[in-house]
Formats: C-alpha cells, structure tokens, sequence
C-alpha cells in the first residue's frame, strides 16, 4: 500500500496538513501540490475548520522544497515548466486564499518550494535550529513572480534580493531578524506554542478573520488601493457589522460572557 503523503488532522477547529515524506526530508511532488489544493479546498468548505496548521513530517525538516525528481518528466523546459507551475502556483494561491488563519509550524529545513510554501501562510513559527532559503539559482531554477511578491512583502525588496540571489541557507537568527519568522522557540516547545495560539485564533471570529485577510491580500496586491471602494457596505471593512459574529461578539462584551461565534 502507497503511503500518504499529505495527510490532514483534526483537532476540533484546528485542522493540520502534514508533508509526509521523511525519507526526502518532506519535499514536495508534482502530485502533492495537487492533493494539498484538493485538501484546501476541502478545509475552505467545512465551516468547523477555524484555523490550519502546516508542518513536515519528523523533526530534519519542514520541507527541503519541490522535488527535483520530477524535473526530468515534468519540468524539463519552458512548455512543461508553465504547466508544472499551473499546479505548483495554483496549490500556493489557495493557501494565501484561505480564509481562516494559517500557520506554518517550522523544524529542520524549509527551503526552496517548502518556504514559498511557508510564506504563504499568515504566521510563521519556527524551532530553533532551523534553517531557511531559495537556493534555486544553484540549480538554474527561478523563483516566480508570484513567489518572489510574497517573498519581498514579507521581508521587504533588499532582503528577498538577498535571499534569492546568496542562494545562502540562513539560519533562525537571520530569518527572525529580517522579518520571515514571526518568532523562535525551543525546540520542545514548538507544538505547544502553535497549537496554543491555534487554539486561541479558534476562538475568535471567523467573520473578522476572513475580512482581515481579505483586506491584506487586496493590499498586497494594490497598495494604492486604486480601484477599491473601501467604503463598500458589503466590503471587508464593514460587512462585519452586519453579522451574526457581530451581535454575539459585542453582547459577550457588555454581559462579560465569552462569545461563541457561529462564522456567520
């Protein structure tokens, strides 16, 4: 019987996607780009999910990036790069466009496509020791436009030329210091550590988490907000007030309750 290689956990409202593949430090097929983007999708529609968690099999690595062992039959030139990337991007954009919060829960390695991976999520949690990096200018490979503009958003244009172009593996205190992590920990406390602050965005409204990422991907990808009708009724910045979320919040508030959000 095959092994899975992405497989999907639940606990309560915390749903976590597993890289399975310890014996190549996680890296990540053709078809597991696929089977991540059917497991989104999937996640996206059950409305008990509150939060996804994203973390590698083992402790070596997050993921050590796409497997070059598919290069030769799917990405051996330009025609069957653009249709590798159809599925390697397309599984990307719907993790940036999910709407609950996301983690990426880091040990061990994350380079190449398993960091691109990484800062498509919302927050970044890495174990000390970890290592980070796109060396793909090793390989004659380049990182996307879609990967670098997360990239550079992350950790502004400098740091990502950087990064790109050192080609260098960096280590936690780097990777903190210019932004990519959200924050290092122990090594023992690593799961304690996601899961709680998992556990705590759970309990918030999903309402105000869908609008707040919606507002920051519209920025990401129009800083000048040209074009944008930001004082829209139905917009993310005050459809909330029309919500249920809305109503169980503030009643919470004023009855110093702790409010159970419905998401709707």
């Amino acid at each position: 019987m095959t092994e899975q290689t992405i497989l999907v956990e639940r606990d309560g409202p915390v749903a976590t996607i597993v890289l399975n593949r310890v014996d190549k430090m996680n890296a990540i097929s053709l078809e597991m780009w696929g089977e991540i983007s059917t497991q989104i999708e999937q996640l996206q529609c059950d409305e008990g999910v509150r939060v996804v968690v994203f973390r590698g099999q083992g402790r070596r690595a997050f993921s050590a990036g796409a497997d070059i062992g598919d290069f030769e039959k799917s990405r051996h030139d330009s025609r069957s790069a653009i249709v590798y990337a159809e599925v390697f991007e397309g599984a990307l954009e719907k993790i940036a466009s999910l709407t609950v919060p996301t983690i990426s829960m880091i040990e061990g390695v994350c380079v190449g496509g398993g960091l691109e991976l990484a800062t498509c999520t919302d927050i970044r949690i890495a174990a000390k020791g970890s290592r980070f990096g796109v060396p793909v200018a090793r390989i004659g490979v380049v990182a996307g436009f879609k990967e670098m503009r997360r990239l550079a958003a992350i950790v502004g244009p400098a740091n990502a030329a950087y990064v790109v172009l050192s080609g260098e593996i960096l280590g936690h205190d780097a990777a903190l210091a210019m932004g990519l992590l959200t924050r290092v920990v122990e090594n023992e406390g690593l799961a304690d550590d996601v899961y709680g602050l998992a556990t705590r965005m759970a309990s918030l409204s999903p309402v105000s988490h869908a609008a707040h990422k919606e507002i920051l991907e519209t920025l990401l990808a129009n800083p000048s907000l040209a074009g944008v009708d930001v004082d829209a009724p139905n917009g993310p910045q005050f459809r909330s007030f029309d919500s249920e979320d809305f109503r169980i919040g503030t009643e919470a508030f004023v009855n110093k309750t702790k409010p159970k959000f419905t998401g709707r």
